[in-house]
């Protein structure tokens, strides 16, 4: 899509088409949305290192994936064989993101390997079918045991040693804690407890990426490790 500054020069941000969007959707549906912009280039990138590695066909699916500033990138790493679900709760974005995969370029060659499914995570089912994960929710936005339950389907989707990718904005729930209400304030330290007890634990790799906004971190963890005997 061409940039909107000029044919010549690139964008460093999603094209305003996309978000205005996105911006539409933020300002009813901020609690399932979690941003305020889609994320940036920078951060597709980083999000989808994951998949640059050696490796045999991949299962993949991708939470949340919002108006696909992210499944984009997906699609240019694509493998002969991998398959990519995409699971969105939003309607209006999963329509936008069926028909950016059918019209645009960058799908061209992968867009029969891609399927976008409107519905929750849990909608999903099965055990050990994927073998990666990349998740656009907005952890920071649920409660607690939302969150809990959310790591604990992953867990149950993933295959033994699959990797699963995540960001959060980089310490968001450091910088709201002061502003809030107490409520609020039990809210994000049981959230907090939550996601740093799974990083403590299954953690592989932290990103900061800092052309983003807001900045955000991009997480790897491996929910399922594999034993060695």
């Amino acid at each position: 899509m061409n940039s909107p500054l000029s044919k010549n020069k690139k964008a460093s941000w999603a094209p305003l088409k996309e978000t205005r969007s996105f911006i539409k959707e933020v300002v009813g549906r901020f609690s399932t949305t979690g941003a305020i912009l889609p994320s940036s280039k920078y951060l597709a990138r980083a999000i989808c290192a994951t998949l640059r590695v050696e490796r045999a066909p991949w299962n993949i699916l991708e939470v949340g994936p919002g108006t696909g500033a992210i499944t984009r990138e997906i699609a240019k790493v694509l493998r002969l064989g991998d398959t990519l679900t995409a699971i969105e709760i939003n309607e209006s974005f999963a329509e936008h993101l069926r028909h950016e995969i059918q019209t645009k370029k960058e799908y061209a060659k992968t867009k029969d390997q891609i399927q976008v499914l409107v519905g929750k995570l849990e909608d999903l089912g099965g055990n050990a079918v994927y073998d990666c994960i990349i998740s656009g929710l907005p952890m920071n936005n649920f409660e607690g045991e939302i969150v809990k339950h959310i790591f604990s389907v992953f867990r149950s989707l993933m295959k033994p040693g699959a990797p699963l990718s995540y960001y959060e904005y980089f310490a968001i729930r450091n910088l709201k804690y002061p502003f809030v209400p107490q409520t609020e304030k039990k809210r994000l330290r049981e959230v907090s407890e939550i996601v740093d007890e799974e990083i403590k634990k299954y953690q592989v790799r932290a990103r900061k990426v800092w052309m983003n906004v807001p900045p955000a971190v991009v997480r790897t963890l491996v929910l399922n490790p594999i034993l060695s005997k």
